[in-house]
């Protein structure tokens, strides 16, 4: 679909009438079993089903490729994608909210299509890791967190004391640069139990998904 330079074709109809309200963006972030999916489908539940759009990166294949799952087993249809722009390929009338599952697996264009749908007046709500698991931010949860109406941190129990967890242990060895993985890779951590893997890749070379669920 070839459209204006943030992925968004443009509307014939735009000039004639009153301009659609604009939608609102929510970003539901923290680290791994803080329950941001299960927040997501909470959230969701709230509008009609046939209204409602779910992505997530091919990358992710863990429990099925066609939903989104929590890790407590809750799932929800879900289409993959390999890029953001793709979104704008399924969308159409009568789509009054989008959902983008795992954020931090896609790149910076995520953030200008994100921008040009709630433009258009849909309700963005995307769930993403807030760092990897090295401790540092990922780029793309930080800016849509900052153009977000709503930003929400999730927390998590840390595995080894009980206390209040913000970090992800990645307790795997890493093979090949994949780093998609669930319980049998990952654990919550407070700040005081965690430890980062050593030596980590420069911010360039990090394979997408770095501290991913």
């Amino acid at each position: 679909m070839r459209g204006t330079s943030n992925g968004l074709q443009n509307n014939p109809a735009s000039s004639v009438g009153p301009a659609a309200p604009r939608g609102t963006i929510t970003v539901i972030a923290g680290c791994m079993f803080s329950g941001k999916t299960t927040e997501l489908f909470r959230r969701l539940a709230e509008f009609s089903l046939p209204s409602i759009l779910v992505f997530k990166h091919v990358i992710d294949q863990r429990y099925r490729a066609d939903a989104v799952v929590s890790h407590d087993g809750e799932e929800w249809p879900a289409i993959q994608i390999a890029s953001a722009d793709e979104i704008m390929d399924h969308l159409r009338p009568g789509i009054e909210v989008i959902a983008v599952d795992e954020a931090h697996f896609f790149d910076a264009e995520l953030v200008d299509v994100t921008r040009g749908l709630a433009d258009r007046g849909v309700t963005v709500i995307t769930t993403s890791l807030d760092r990897d698991s090295w401790g540092r931010p990922f780029a793309v949860a930080e800016r849509l967190g900052a153009m977000a109406d709503e930003s929400i941190v999730r927390h998590a129990v840390c595995a080894e004391c009980g206390v209040l967890a913000d970090r992800t242990q990645r307790f795997a060895p890493i093979i090949d640069g994949n780093m998609v993985g669930g319980p049998e890779s990952y654990e919550a951590r407070c700040q005081a139990c965690w430890v980062p893997p050593p030596t980590p890749p420069p911010d360039d070379t990090l394979p997408k998904g770095s501290a991913a669920p």
